[in-house]
């Protein structure tokens, strides 16, 4: 079973957190501070501390309100009557068409290395992989069940694969600087995935 516990966040945090997204975006999350997202706001800096204790707060923030909605999605793909590999189709989709629409949040997701020396935003990321990760092994597991996935590979194995071909992906379309269609690049993983997790038929 698994529960989606999302944090609450107020309208005027989620605005903060909108316009550090934006920010994010033009310069990369290291070069964000509460002074220049204070600006952008029209705010003090003592004023957006009311709403944020820190830029470590913001950018932890900012992972958790791209969790609260990736797990709308997978909510809404675990509510279907479907197979266990569609699941994992219809999760890709999902995942990518959110990032397609704030790109910023895979500079903050992706920026681990950057965040060596920060326990907290470290655990932000490496909890929410984790959390994905148990999810896309519950989805397999029902999968060779229903008969969608082959039953003869290790489940978490299959799951690292998986993630690792999304974070590759979304990935090399950052790097490239949005050259290619995101969408019709996840569609094509899922079909390559597909081939490698269905059933062998003798």
């Amino acid at each position: 079973m698994i529960y989606f516990c999302k944090v609450k966040f107020t309208p005027r945090q989620i605005e903060i957190l909108q316009a550090a997204s934006k920010l994010i975006g033009k310069s990369g999350p290291n070069n964000v501070t509460t002074k220049n997202l204070a600006e952008v706001m029209g705010f003090t800096e003592p004023a957006l501390y009311r709403h944020f204790k820190s830029k470590t707060d913001i950018l932890v923030s900012l992972i958790e309100y791209f969790k609260n909605q990736l797990s709308d999605g997978i909510e809404l793909v675990l509510d279907k009557d479907i197979s266990g590999f569609e699941s994992i189709h219809q999760l890709i989709k999902f995942q990518f068409s959110l990032i397609s629409k704030q790109p910023a949040v895979i500079m903050v997701i992706f920026a681990e290395t950057s965040f060596q020396y920060d326990p907290v935003l470290s655990e932000a990321v490496l909890h929410l992989n984790t959390w994905l990760k148990a999810i896309i092994i519950d989805m397999i597991r029902n999968g060779m069940k229903d008969g969608s996935i082959r039953s003869d590979v290790k489940k978490e194995d299959l799951a690292t694969i998986i993630l690792g071909s999304m974070r590759m992906t979304v990935l090399q379309w950052r790097l490239s600087e949005f050259a290619f269609d995101l969408h019709k690049r996840g569609s094509d993983l899922c079909t390559t995935i597909k081939q490698l997790v269905q059933p062998v038929t003798k």
